[in-house]
């Protein structure tokens, strides 16, 4: 009799906890998806991982309804930030800094490409670093990323940076498309953008061989964005670095998501693309490092004095990667 009764508690408790499962399995999948929209700057490979994480269901599975909205450059990416249009913006860290540095609350995330990833191209092939002055030198923005890179590529060069006429161009795209049609005469290009199409033109100096370490492109939001809504962030860092991995180690169906997203069907670019920007461009853990960002201030300090007393503390959080790290997410 006892073990009859014991039976039937036992197996009224098994329902009890399966009904209790059940019913937080359907919470769950009732729960509604966090909408964000997220900025990039430009259409090029190296954001193949955000349109993987879209299409593989990644941002989903993070309990994201992710839009990718292309903002063209750097820093109007940054002002749709402060205006709330966007929550998160993935580019060049030198906005997020800009910003900062104005007394916004904007921060940075992670670091997912912490080198150069530039090659200054010219349209004729320089004797001499004076063959630049008076040139007109095509750039993203003003106080961007790209022009952070165009200054240090000159002095790397022995060119006065005062020198020379920067132009607001645009993303890399748009910069290669000015170089070939005369418009400007020199321009720091995306790596794998000018694989895909650097052909008549003249590398002068690849930025990447350099081995600078530099904050080149963030993922970044605001402070108070980030403490409302801090899993959120986290869910976007892993959605992005699962797209990482998945453009590194499946070539065939990246290269099929990127011609979709890049609207080509030249297949022997995009695997050259793929193959520079899976060797060259993304950090297996991105964690930025202090020389990166001392260079980036010492860079744009002469421009925005402000800059000059911040210190990377000041622009980076760093507990977000630490956290996924500590768990062993980057392993």
């Amino acid at each position: 009799m006892k073990k009859r009764r014991r039976s039937r508690v036992t197996s009224a408790a098994s329902n009890i906890i399966c009904f209790l499962l059940c019913s937080l399995s359907q919470a769950d999948a009732a729960e509604p998806l966090k909408k964000m929209r997220i900025a990039i700057p430009s259409i090029v490979i190296d954001f193949a991982p955000l349109w993987i994480a879209r299409e593989k269901g990644f941002f989903r599975d993070e309990r994201l309804e992710a839009e990718i909205t292309y903002i063209q450059g750097n820093i109007r990416g940054v002002q749709s930030l402060m205006a709330g249009d966007v929550q998160v913006g993935i580019a060049g860290s030198a906005g997020p800094i800009s910003a900062r540095a104005a007394g916004e609350d904007t921060v940075i995330v992670a670091v997912p490409m912490n080198r150069l990833d530039y090659t200054f191209v010219a349209r004729q092939p320089l004797k001499g670093p004076s063959d630049l002055n008076g040139k007109k030198i095509g750039i993203g923005s003003l106080g961007g990323s790209d022009e952070v890179a165009t200054r240090i590529a000159l002095e790397h060069l022995g060119v006065d940076p005062n020198s020379v006429t920067r132009l607001q161009i645009g993303g890399s795209a748009e910069r290669l498309a000015a170089l070939r049609t005369g418009s400007i005469d020199a321009a720091n290009i995306g790596g794998a953008t000018f694989i895909g199409g650097g052909a008549g033109l003249h590398k002068v100096i690849d930025l990447t061989e350099l081995g600078v370490e530099f904050p080149f492109t963030a993922i970044f939001t605001t402070r108070r964005y980030a403490q409302a809504n801090r899993e959120a962030v986290m869910a976007v860092i892993r959605a992005y670095m699962r797209g990482v991995r998945f453009f590194q180690q499946n070539k065939e169906e990246s290269i099929t998501i990127t011609a979709r997203n890049l609207r080509t069907t030249n297949r022997e670019l995009l695997e050259r693309q793929w193959q520079y920007a899976k060797d060259h461009v993304y950090e297996r853990v991105p964690m930025p490092s202090e020389k990166g960002f001392k260079l980036i201030f010492d860079v744009m300090a002469p421009r925005n004095a402000k800059i000059a007393g911040l210190r990377m503390d000041d622009v980076f959080d760093a507990s977000f990667v630490r956290e996924l790290a500590d768990k062993g997410f980057f392993k």
